[in-house]
């Protein structure tokens, strides 16, 4: 299946203007279902816990698991995709991620937990397939804008599960929230097999997936793909372990009904769009990379303090609202830097973007499961989510040793790198 096919011009040259806009519209959809199932289990801990009878590590594997299954998958979900091609990937990723569809049947919590492992999966490929798309549709001085957006319509996905879920599960039960959340997710995908158009060729060839595979010894030893995947550790880490526990913290501790704890952890991811509309414009004006990583790893875990410190409304909301805001704003340039590194092809820049997103999400599985047992161990939440929230130090420390990517030196340096074919780090 080597059919010669006319290469994709980098970033999207040549795209037409008006249908890679259909395009985005179609892959917004499937990012926005991705946020919706990602953390919807979590505001339904204690209708889960008191459903199958387990306890609080076990629930949190819905969350920790899932974050394992990307970890480990994203990789090969990459290769998988770029033999594919990203309207079959895509295809294949929305069915997947709509196995959260089948909660009702699930009879026990393993079975539960099998469906999150299948959502994972789909994410995987929904991941590793969406920058190739971005590199071949839109040109390079769009992409901070669209990878905004696609994090944007993540986070509003994260949002709208966490501010709806525990209302549709009183009407319906946690199972039927996890289903129309679901629902949402193969509608998305339906419509994405109407409007996709794979551009340039779509499935790589074996050839180029074999200089892809090639390539991954010094992707891997790449000192800007090593500094970026720890600091995504840290930081992904500490706000998946704090987006996942804080409802049921403030249910326990605080008091909050179901619904006050799912909208104050809603609040978080609410104001996690105004970060990502930040994180994607203000690089635009403000072409350098590191500033973002570095105050977001300061930031964040003085505002998690707040968060579950008090629940005085004058400590406690303001605290929400900034760590929204800290928790998303580095994520488009999470996205941006691969795109930015010299000798980058759609290829390339998959597994770049798999490995940094795998090593934050394995770190999103540890430390859910350690509060999850340290409050199973102590009977208290403080020390865990206080624990969780130091990792994103390591965010501002790889942040300030990353090599900057933006600005006009960092780009004469890719463009040398794009002519010698290989892969060159600027310099901090």
């Amino acid at each position: 299946m080597n059919a010669a096919v006319r290469p994709a011009l980098p970033h999207g040259g040549d795209a037409p203007a008006r249908y890679r806009f259909a395009i985005e519209g179609s892959l917004l959809l499937l990012q926005f279902a991705m946020g919706l199932s990602f953390l919807a289990v979590a505001p339904l801990f204690p209708l889960i816990i008191d459903a199958y009878g387990v306890g609080r590590a076990t629930a949190s594997l819905l969350v920790g698991v899932t974050a394992l299954a990307v970890a480990l998958a994203l990789v090969p979900c990459s290769l998988l995709a770029a033999r594919l091609g990203p309207r079959v990937a895509l295809a294949i990723g929305g069915l997947l991620m709509g196995a959260m569809a089948l909660a009702p049947l699930a009879s026990s919590f393993p079975l539960l937990l099998a469906a999150r492992v299948l959502f994972a999966l789909g994410a995987s490929l929904t991941l590793g397939a969406t920058p190739t798309v971005v590199m071949r549709w839109f040109p390079a001085r769009d992409l901070a804008a669209v990878n905004g957006a696609n994090v944007i319509a993540q986070s509003l996905g994260v949002t709208c599960s966490m501010l709806a879920g525990s209302r549709i599960a009183a009407a319906v039960g946690w199972d039927g929230a996890l289903f129309a959340f679901a629902s949402v997710t193969l509608s998305a995908t339906a419509l994405w097999l109407v409007v996709a158009r794979d551009r340039g060729g779509a499935p790589a060839t074996t050839g180029a997936l074999g200089a892809a595979l090639l390539a991954m010894p010094a992707i891997l030893r790449d000192r800007a793909t090593l500094l970026l995947g720890a600091g995504l550790a840290g930081g992904l880490g500490a706000f998946i372990t704090l987006s996942s526990w804080l409802p049921t913290y403030y249910h326990e501790q605080f008091g909050f009904s179901l619904e006050k704890a799912g909208t104050v952890g809603g609040m978080l991811s609410f104001f996690g769009i105004v970060g990502s509309l930040l994180g994607s414009t203000l690089p635009v004006r403000l072409p350098h990379r590191r500033p973002f990583l570095i105050t977001a790893g300061l930031v964040i875990p003085v505002a998690a303090f707040g968060c579950f410190a008090s629940a005085n409304p004058l400590l406690l909301y303001p605290s929400v609202v900034v760590l929204g805001v800290m928790g998303w704003i580095f994520m488009p340039v999470v996205f941006t830097i691969p795109m930015e590194l010299p000798g980058m092809t759609p290829e390339r820049v998959g597994i770049v973007v798999a490995t940094v997103l795998g090593a934050g999400n394995l770190s999103g599985f540890v430390a859910p499961l350690f509060v999850g047992y340290l409050r199973d161990q102590t009977g208290a939440f403080s020390l865990g989510l206080g624990i969780a929230s130091s990792l994103a130090l390591v965010l501002a420390l790889c942040g300030y040793l990353m090599p900057e990517t933006g600005g006009r030196a960092a780009a004469a340096l890719r463009h040398e790198g794009h002519e010698e074919g290989r892969l060159v780090t600027p310099s901090p």
